[in-house]
């Protein structure tokens, strides 16, 4: 029979309420203290929802179940209140396997009483219907069992609660003190309504208020979210990531305590398991006595504190950092220790490379200039006798002449690759200091070609100049000497007897671009794909005989690319080769500012 009934209106807004609240922490589900939430909002929907029931529709077959229904939402609600104030109190370490097996008897019991209630009677011992203001309802007084399970277990765990929320208002500050308390008024109310009701004093005839206590208690927490925060997601969100984190992280307050810890921090400390009273930093750092000296040392003016840890060869970086409330009043310090092994072993391995790297680099520079000033003068000197001894020879014999000018050759190369050797490795120690200036680039051409007047003369080669006398170039004249003394060199190694050298200039805009080209012999082009590539080898033979090894085309290469400028070669393999690099006119604008 269904009939209107007010009591089942205030029953049914009160289940909207629940209703509305949930739905609004859904979406957060993945934090434990929403889906505690839930559980309390869904056992309070349970209470009131069927109870609405009973008052609008009256049936002595359904009666039974909507009861039974009411009492798991009064088992399920309490559930939900219990694991909400463990997490309000930040004592979720107390979430053992053991304590949710405890937690967990109260629903189970009272499912046990709804089933066998058709037999026993647990929770409609002495139903019956009576008519208050014109309108039919039901009266149910419970069985010893029913009471047991709905009031028995519900006070046990209450006193639980209570316990651990006295407890937060004795050890907390005042904005935790104040919610504390309200959660705490908000689980009285339920009590006081539900004994009230016992000993016969009710506001609404016939009808357990309780219910409604139960909707309140769900708004005056959510009042709490709000007003204090306390489902501020920030530190929630935090509070679930730190717990995750492979760092180990430790909370103490500004004495020093102790007062939280993550996973990491318990295997790192070897912490079985979360002591929920306040630990002094000696107690838990017992088992590592150099963090407590650094800790007592530590300086109340700085706010980060950094250091490296060492503990059974392994380093740990440690950070310190002071927490302060908004008068800079300092409240308490997190420290995270970070493994620090594995990056220590990287680079002590880097170091070691780098110092190898630094003594094979200097050794290999210190014997490039010995082998280059040990064997310099001796060579220059062997040089000079030879090219006196080949002029004295020339008016005597012809065969000795022709061997004093196989000397002269012959040590003429090896001097222009002890030279060159000497040049590339002051270039790789950092050695060769660049000091450029405005040259008139005829008079560096023609310098270098009365170096090689003599071999040219002998060879029967002459030399073709196009330098206009205007040509102003900016450079360090010394290495362009270097580079213009190798290409001339070359051209004349490997020109046949009685050709030519080209030697040109041409202006192109913001470069000279001087060109080498001699008629000899060529390049394959494998060996043009080798220039200018360290590392690569290069043997040659010139039309009498000399040698070349690609050495001084190298630091050609690279001291043009100093003085701001390239350096190509080319050669059809038949007709001689071509080289040319650029120099510029003037330094570049960026230099004056």
């Amino acid at each position: 029979m269904w009939q209107y009934h007010p009591y089942s209106i205030l029953l049914l807004l009160a289940f909207s309420f629940n209703l509305g609240l949930g739905l609004f922490v859904l979406k957060s589900f993945r934090l434990n203290l929403v889906k505690y939430l839930l559980i309390l909002v869904f056992g309070s929907m349970l209470w009131t929802g069927f109870y609405a029931i009973d008052f609008l529709y009256i049936s002595t077959t359904l009666h039974r179940t909507f009861i039974s229904l009411l009492y798991m939402g009064v088992a399920i609600s309490n559930m939900g209140m219990v694991l909400v104030s463990i997490e309000f109190t930040n004592n979720r370490h107390l979430l053992t396997k053991r304590f949710w097996v405890l937690l967990s008897i109260q629903p189970l019991l009272t499912l046990a009483v709804c089933v066998l209630d058709p037999i026993f009677k647990t929770l409609t011992l002495d139903t019956y219907l009576i008519n208050i203001d014109g309108r039919v309802q039901w009266i149910q007084e419970t069985n010893i069992g029913g009471f047991i399970v709905s009031y028995f277990i519900s006070f046990f765990w209450s006193i639980f609660v209570a316990f651990l929320l006295f407890r937060g208002i004795i050890t907390s500050n005042a904005t935790e003190r104040n919610r504390y308390l309200l959660i705490l008024i908000s689980y009285l109310f339920i009590w006081i309504t539900a004994i009230l009701h016992k000993i016969g004093i009710r506001p609404l005839p016939g009808m357990n208020i309780t219910a409604v206590m139960s909707t309140m208690q769900v708004i005056l927490i959510f009042f709490a979210i709000g007003y204090y925060r306390m489902f501020d997601l920030i530190p929630l969100v935090r509070g679930e990531i730190v717990d995750e984190l492979d760092e180990a992280v430790v909370i103490l307050d500004f004495n020093h305590r102790v007062v939280d810890w993550n996973s990491s921090a318990e295997t790192l400390f070897s912490i079985k398991d979360k002591n929920p009273v306040l630990l002094p930093h000696p107690i838990f750092f017992q088992n590592t006595p150099e963090l407590i000296t650094k800790l007592d040392l530590l300086s109340e003016k700085r706010t980060i504190t950094k250091w490296i840890w060492e503990k059974n060869e392994k380093y740990w970086e440690v950070t310190a950092k002071q927490v302060r409330d908004a008068n800079r009043k300092k409240i308490g310090m997190v420290m995270v220790f970070r493994d620090n092994t594995e990056q220590r072993k990287l680079e002590k391995q880097m170091a070691n490379v780098n110092r190898e790297l630094l003594i094979a680099n200097a050794t290999k520079d210190r014997f490039l200039s010995i082998i280059s000033h040990d064997l310099r003068g001796p060579l220059a000197g062997i040089k000079m006798l030879l090219k006196v001894l080949n002029e004295d020879m020339k008016k005597k014999e012809d065969a000795l002449s022709g061997m004093t000018q196989s000397l002269v050759d012959a040590t003429e190369s090896v001097f222009s690759l002890l030279e060159n050797l000497l040049e590339w490795s002051k270039l790789q120690a950092g050695q060769e200091e660049f000091r450029p200036n405005y040259h008139r680039l005829d008079a560096i051409v023609l310098e270098c070609i009365e170096l090689f007047s003599l071999s040219a003369k002998n060879k029967g080669i002459r030399f073709e100049l196009n330098i206009p006398n205007h040509a102003m170039v900016y450079c360090d004249n010394r290495m362009i000497i270097t580079v213009i003394r190798n290409l001339i060199s070359n051209a004349l190694k490997f020109s046949h007897q009685n050709s030519k050298i080209e030697i040109h200039a041409i202006d192109t805009g913001n470069h000279w671009l001087v060109s080498v080209k001699d008629f000899g012999v060529g390049m394959s082009k494998s060996t043009i794909d080798k220039l200018f590539k360290a590392g690569e080898v290069i043997k040659s033979i010139g039309t009498q005989g000399e040698t070349g090894n690609g050495i001084g085309l190298l630091l050609c290469s690279e001291f043009v690319l100093v003085n701001g400028g390239t350096l190509t070669g080319d050669s059809d393999g038949v007709n001689g080769s071509f080289f040319q690099f650029s120099i510029p006119k003037k330094q570049k604008e960026e230099e004056f500012l």
